[in-house]
């Protein structure tokens, strides 16, 4: 019976502790920073109270009159409204107390696709060649809240046939795009996806982009580039898709030549010049008989060729090694709670 009371006060221990961990992206140290659209934020550290107003000044002085204005009504479930402080960018004073409360930044996140370590945005990946993710963003601030692992991202993967990928092969086992906690900018996954099996990667068309998963900023202020980053679209094949268009000209030409060819044969290849013929007459005047020999017309097909689009290199990813990733306790809680029930059922029948 006492073992059974032990590991119920040890669960509940840990579930506060886990609940008190996950909180931890929300809640916001004095000064911090928020980003616009973020939701439930704990902002009670900063220098303010409910009911209390906020405001902006674009100079960074707090002195004369305020460019925005914002009342808090709950400093532990705060929303950072769009509609007050989207542009407003830098700290936020208290109205009244002139005291700095936060730093307010407008989201934003973009997500490169990397080659074998070839670092560019790819229009086509050679099937085989291992691949990485490289993420952009701001938010990678979160991290400076203690306790945080960084702003969760997800990496969004369609492929041929409307497939959509959670999860990639890659050179050591499983990756898992479904939550990549970023804690620096531009974060780089390293080599993740291995493009070799045909069963699971068919040579297509995909398209990747990224969603930031935090506070439920990507509801709250929803934008390509702001809270989801462009998507990229790219072919994964064997054969490069312009060397496969030169090919096709290449044959084109070829016909198109040996059909002139035929059609010069067949109809002469000599052009005759036009003979006059005058038929003098003593009453009437010489008319000229005129006989025109011409050859036919050959009218070759045009070939449209599609220039190679050209694009600028992106900045080279980071040097430093990403440490490992924090990871949730829920598997660990739900086994002791589980433990815990069976004892304390087996207590109560003794």
């Amino acid at each position: 019976m006492d073992l059974s009371r032990f590991f119920l006060i040890l669960i509940l221990s840990l579930l506060l502790f886990g609940t008190g961990a996950y909180a931890l992206d929300s809640k916001i140290p004095k000064e911090g920073t928020v980003f616009v659209g973020e939701n439930d934020l704990d902002i009670s550290d900063c220098n303010v109270r409910a009911g209390d107003e906020i405001a902006f000044w674009s100079s960074g002085s707090p002195e004369g009159t305020p460019d925005s204005r914002a009342k808090v009504m709950d400093t532990r479930h705060f929303f950072v409204d769009p509609a007050f402080f989207s542009g407003k960018t830098g700290t936020w004073y208290g109205l009244i107390s002139k005291k700095p409360v936060f730093k307010v930044e407008d989201p934003w996140i973009q997500l490169d696709v990397v080659e074998q370590g070839i670092d560019h945005e790819p229009e086509w990946i050679k099937k085989g060649n291992l691949v990485s993710f490289k993420i952009s963003s701001n938010m990678y601030l979160l991290q400076e809240r203690p306790g945080s692992a960084g702003v969760p991202v997800r990496i969004n993967l369609t492929g041929p046939n409307e497939t959509t990928f959670t999860t990639l092969q890659s050179p050591t086992g499983t990756y898992n795009l479904e939550k990549i906690f970023v804690y620096y900018s531009p974060f780089d996954t390293g080599a993740v996806w291995e493009t070799k099996d045909d069963e699971k990667y068919p040579e297509g068309e995909y398209t990747a982009w990224a969603t930031i998963l935090a506070n439920d900023i990507a509801e709250k202020n929803s934008g390509d580039g702001v809270t989801t980053s462009l998507k990229t679209t790219f072919v994964l094949s064997k054969i490069k898709p312009e060397k496969e268009k030169e090919s096709q000209k290449d044959t084109s030409d070829k016909k198109s030549k040996s059909s002139e060819k035929e059609e010069s044969d067949s109809s002469g290849t000599k052009t005759r010049t036009p003979t006059l013929t005058p038929t003098p007459t003593p009453t009437e005047t010489p008319v000229p008989e005129l006989t025109l020999d011409i050859t036919p017309i050959i009218t070759q097909s045009s070939i449209d060729v599609t220039a190679k689009p050209t694009k600028p290199p992106l900045p080279s990813p980071p040097k430093e090694k990403p440490s490992a990733q924090k990871q949730p306790l829920g598997v660990v809680v739900c086994l002791l709670s589980l433990l815990a029930v069976m004892m304390a059922v087996a207590g109560k029948r003794r």
